[in-house]
Order: C-alpha cells, then structure tokens, then sequence
C-alpha cells in the first residue's frame, strides 16, 4: 500500500524519517539517481519531474518532500498540530526551509562534502555564495532554536523530518555549523533519535 521512492539524499531523507518516526510500514525503492535513474519510465509516469521522495499510498501518488510531511501529518495525525494556529506555524517554517535555505543548504553540502565522494572539485564561488544567501537565515532558526528544543516547541513533529536532514547535510558540508551552535545541539538530538539510524547518510 504505502511505497517510498527515494536516493540517499537531504530531501528524500526527510520522507524516510518521516515514515520511521510514524511506524509506519512501507516499501522502500531506491532510484539511483549517480546511475541515472530518474530517467526511467516509471519514474516519469509518477512525478514528471523526474526527481525524489516519491510516495505512493494506495492510488495516491505525491512528490515535492514537504508536501509529503504535510500530508502524512494530515493523514495519521500524529506528530503534527491539531489547531489551526499551530497548523499555520508548521507550514510557516516549512515553506520557510523550501524558500530560503534548501538551495544554498544543498549547494554547500554537494561542494562541500559530495564532491568529495565523487572526486569532483567544489565550485567555491557557489559555496561562497550559498554561505552569503545562507547565513540570515540560519541566524533565524538557530536563535529560534535557542529557546526551544524542536522546531514547534518542546515536542518533536514531523517538521523536524524536514530540519534534520537539512541541518545533518549541512554538518556533512564541513565547518559550516560553527557559527549555530543551537543548531548544532538540536542536530545532536535529531541524530540521537531511533528512527535516524535507519535513514541517515552514508560516511
């Protein structure tokens, strides 16, 4: 019934703790994205385009990772607010993350850290640049972070399927979290949590 779509990376990943943190039972299919498997059909016919977490519940087929939250929060009721008002913070701080950090988040973590698993030089002028675009925003969620434990507050919710794995990628990216040190005690509780172990990244 419930199938996940995903490749080891931050926003997939976020998909995956969201199903673990759930209990949720699903079926895992990995598309190699370094081999080129986005371009296969299957993968074109459920998201045109041609990119992962892809979940699928029955008929239902979804895509875009925060979407993804938002809907299993909706659907099982668990980890998520019950309230209009607090409904209205999840998605603050999730469209939050799409709009202003996934991007430079992902460029210093593909510079800093992919390309060293693929022998590839960083582009450098896009790390500085993902550094600059980055670092408002960062100061954001890291004073946020110094007054409560998750994101919502003081429980855990699926909006920290969606930091964790961002904040994780940006750990992996080298230095980069010197300068949040709330973020980084949040990411030491992300990382503590059992349903973490079954999706984390590769070293």
């Amino acid at each position: 019934m419930l199938t996940l779509y995903w490749y080891w990376s931050p926003n997939p990943q976020k998909a995956r703790l969201a199903l673990e943190e759930l209990g949720l039972e699903y079926s895992l299919v990995t598309v190699d994205l370094g081999r080129g498997g986005q371009t296969a059909d299957l993968v074109g016919q459920l998201n045109p385009n041609r990119k992962v977490p892809i979940l699928t519940w029955g008929p239902y087929t979804l895509w875009e990772s925060n979407a993804i939250l938002t809907y299993l929060g909706e659907r099982t009721h668990q980890l998520w607010p019950g309230d209009a008002e607090a409904k209205g913070r999840a998605a603050k701080w999730l469209f939050f993350e799409a709009r202003h950090l996934a991007e430079p988040v992902g460029q210093l973590w593909f510079n800093g850290y992919v390309a060293r698993l693929i022998n590839r030089p960083p582009d450098t002028m896009a790390q500085e640049k993902a550094r600059t675009d980055s670092a408002r925003y960062l100061s954001v969620v890291s004073e946020h972070l110094d007054r409560h434990d998750w994101m919502l507050g003081n429980e855990f919710s699926l909006v920290d399927c969606c930091y964790g794995p961002l904040f994780d990628a940006l750990a992996l990216a080298g230095d980069e979290m010197s300068a949040y040190p709330a973020i980084g005690r949040y990411l030491s509780r992300i990382r503590a949590r059992k349903a973490w172990k079954a999706c984390q990244f590769r070293s």
